[in-house]
């Protein structure tokens, strides 16, 4: 024997094997064609608690992470690099970020000229100079 297969909200087709009508199936409740009662809202109208307010912890959370985890690292490795271009002095031996040893032998506004081998003065910006070891002897290392 089939069984008749029904569709929510419409009465059950009639078969062949079964001649007998059968009873309508009552809808299920909150499927369209059922009335709701006016003093309670739509399921697509009710809204979670809080929504705008946990959208905007979450948004402040994620910028405080910003801050702590990239903005605050790079501005203090910017004031070490700026502090160490302005500890600058003649005489102090150096490492450039080209991997070059010498001694500053002149320090302009932007510039140092550093001896990286006796009687060869080379020009660099202050922002290539990696490392300051300190103050140097008079031949380059």
């Amino acid at each position: 024997m089939m069984t008749p297969i029904t569709i929510l909200a419409q009465a059950p087709a009639a078969t062949a094997v079964d001649a007998a009508p059968a009873a309508p199936v009552a809808p299920a409740e909150g499927v369209a064609g059922t009335v709701q009662p006016a003093d309670q809202p739509a399921a697509a109208e009710q809204r979670p608690e809080g929504g705008m307010a946990n959208g905007i912890i979450t948004f402040l959370l994620i910028g405080i992470i910003f801050y702590f985890l990239l903005i605050r690292p790079q501005r203090k490795q910017q004031k070490e690099q700026k502090e160490r271009q302005e500890s600058l002095r003649e005489g102090d031996k150096v490492v450039t970020i080209g991997g070059q040893y010498g001694i500053i032998r002149e320090v302009q506004n932007e510039t140092v000229k550093v001896e990286i081998a006796p009687n060869v003065v080379v020009k660099f910006a202050k922002a290539a100079i990696a490392q300051n070891q300190g103050k140097g002897s008079k031949a380059a290392s």
